[in-house]
């Protein structure tokens, strides 16, 4: 076992444990280099909860003690997380199979099955209500992320006036952020390893007072904890890399969700669109006429397809 597995465990089972064993599970998930350093006692006064209460923890995860856990994860705890680690572990795993392709696209598929048991239908309904009836909505996701969350902004901003992707990396965070309070919805799109800038902007936004919904990995993520609601999608399948198919298609769904609400305002806005593309000919023409234009000019747009 490694401690993707035991994070992954943790994850799993977060909802279902006592709130004593919660707090034992968040020390855990976010200071596990420095657990292992410590004894059961000293990991229960850093959770603040009693030794019999860190010892039932881990006894629920198959361990017979907190010595056991440190002694099956000790060894692996602090390459775990680098790219480099990840990538010789991805080899072993992954070199020499003839059917590498399939085996990818069937963990990926895993994964989008998986959604369904992690996300209830309730869950999912309350974050489009909420979605939809925002004052304004606002976007987060950085580095890797930041691919999902403009594909969410982007094909929102048909169904929902007020989409907002928040882009720190030209400065005027405060302005873009002046405004927000409570009447708006922050989705903040984060995964393993989650990005500093993101936890921190998310920590800053929090008292302004929007509703926070997260897009991430693990209950026990830095984001799904300063969230009003985490919506739980695995990346890890055996690569170097995360995989973001299951995110992709938990923000279809929910795009989908928001056009079908939203279908009576959206028609009218997107019937317009067509004609502006149209005229600024946004898209290459398919059929037998799709080379029968005049040449471009200088001036003429061109946009790229989405």
């Amino acid at each position: 076992m490694n401690t993707h597995d035991i994070f992954q465990q943790i994850s799993a089972n977060y909802e279902r444990l006592p709130p004593s064993q919660k707090k034992v599970a968040e020390y855990i998930f976010h200071h596990l280099n420095q657990a292992i350093l410590l004894n059961a006692n000293q990991v229960a006064l850093k959770a603040k909860v009693s030794e019999a209460t860190v010892i039932r923890f881990f006894n629920g995860l198959g361990f017979s003690g907190f010595a056991e856990f440190k002694r099956v994860l000790g060894r692996k705890i602090m390459a775990d997380h680098s790219t480099s680690s990840r990538l010789i572990e991805s080899a072993k795993t992954l070199e020499g199979r003839d059917s590498l392709f399939s085996d990818i696209l069937l963990e990926d598929i895993e994964k989008i099955k998986a959604l369904a048991s992690r996300i209830p239908d309730k869950t999912f309904n309350t974050a489009v209500e909420k979605l939809c009836s925002a004052r304004r909505l606002y976007v987060l996701g950085l580095r890797s992320s930041h691919a999902l969350a403009f594909y969410l902004a982007f094909d929102l901003r048909f169904f929902l006036d007020s989409v907002r992707l928040i882009q720190p990396g030209v400065g005027d965070i405060p302005e873009q952020l002046r405004d927000m309070g409570p009447p708006d919805v922050l989705v903040v799109i984060s995964f393993k390893r989650h990005t500093r800038t993101t936890v921190e902007l998310t920590e800053r936004i929090k008292p302004k007072g929007p509703f926070i919904i997260a897009i991430t990995n693990s209950a026990l993520s830095p984001t799904a904890q300063l969230s009003d609601m985490a919506l739980i999608a695995e990346t890890k399948i055996p690569a170097h890399f995360e995989s973001y198919t299951a995110p992709m298609s938990l923000i279809n769904a929910l795009i989908t969700a928001i056009a079908l609400r939203k279908k009576d305002q959206a028609i009218p806005v997107l019937k317009r669109l067509e004609e502006e593309f149209s005229r600024f000919n946004t898209f290459v023409k398919q059929g037998p006429d799709a080379f029968d234009r005049a040449p471009l000019k200088q001036g003429d747009f061109l946009q790229e397809e989405k």
